[in-house]
């Protein structure tokens, strides 16, 4: 099946995406977005595997966003304004389609969506074997470039609004991979997973402040403080000793 995700603000619209999508059994409706914020964090968290996107929808702008996904999925625009077009394919738009959509129009839209799916599923240089790389550096896609971290260089990862953040001395940086993803890649790199929202690099720990009720908060080198849970800090205490 292909995850598939339909964000249009106007409910009629996603209506019509699912009739057309239901012509093509291969695809799976796993999500739909009314904005263009609740659009990326569906792809955030739930990556999919093709994305259909009306452009004029509120909140951030899926243009600007899309640029900052190092694992986007398959982008397919719709709009009724053709004015937009060029705007899509520089952001690697796999198709743009004008409303109202005919079934043959989307017939073919599926198509290349099949045949590039299909072409990636056979390219060993895929996604898949990308996250299996070492740990030593990771990257980020900033806008048009892609932005390589040092792991040591790494204060703190956090999920905020529905987003992953890498903290470092240069600034904050926007990321598409889950908490989960980056717990384990950096296993036995430092790193501790103080509570469900951040993951904090040990080397940068200054201090650990006493909370309410066994919790403790963190303290880092750049003042910042993250809350510790109090199952979180027996387990830190066993690495520590404090």
């Amino acid at each position: 099946m292909i995850r598939t995700l339909i964000a249009d603000d106007e409910p009629h619209a996603i209506e019509r995406l699912k009739d057309l999508l239901s012509d093509h059994k291969q695809f799976q409706v796993i999500a739909t977005a009314g904005s263009g914020t609740e659009a990326l964090e569906q792809m955030v968290s739930l990556q999919p595997e093709v994305a259909f996107l009306d452009i004029n929808m509120p909140g951030v702008s899926v243009f600007k966003t899309i640029t900052s996904l190092q694992a986007p999925p398959l982008i397919i625009f719709q709009t009724a304004h053709s004015k937009y077009a060029a705007d899509a394919f520089e952001v690697d738009a796999l198709d743009y389609l004008m409303k109202p959509v005919s079934r043959e129009r989307f017939a073919r839209a599926v198509s290349k969506i099949v045949d590039k799916l299909s072409v990636s599923e056979r390219d060993p240089e895929g996604r898949e074997p990308a996250e299996k790389e070492q740990t030593e550096q990771i990257s980020v896609k900033v806008r048009d470039a892609i932005k390589i971290i040092p792991v040591i260089d790494i204060r703190k990862i956090c999920f905020e609004e529905g987003l992953s953040f890498i903290y470092t001395e240069e600034g904050r940086f926007l990321s598409d991979r889950s908490l989960n993803y980056y717990e384990e890649k950096f296993e036995g790199a430092g790193f501790f997973r103080s509570n469900r929202a951040n993951l904090v690099n040990l080397s940068f720990l200054t201090t650990i402040h006493k909370g309410f009720k066994g919790a403790y908060i963190i303290e880092l080198q750049d003042g910042t403080r993250v809350d510790l849970s109090r199952r979180k800090a027996m387990i830190l205490k066993k690495t520590l000793d404090f």
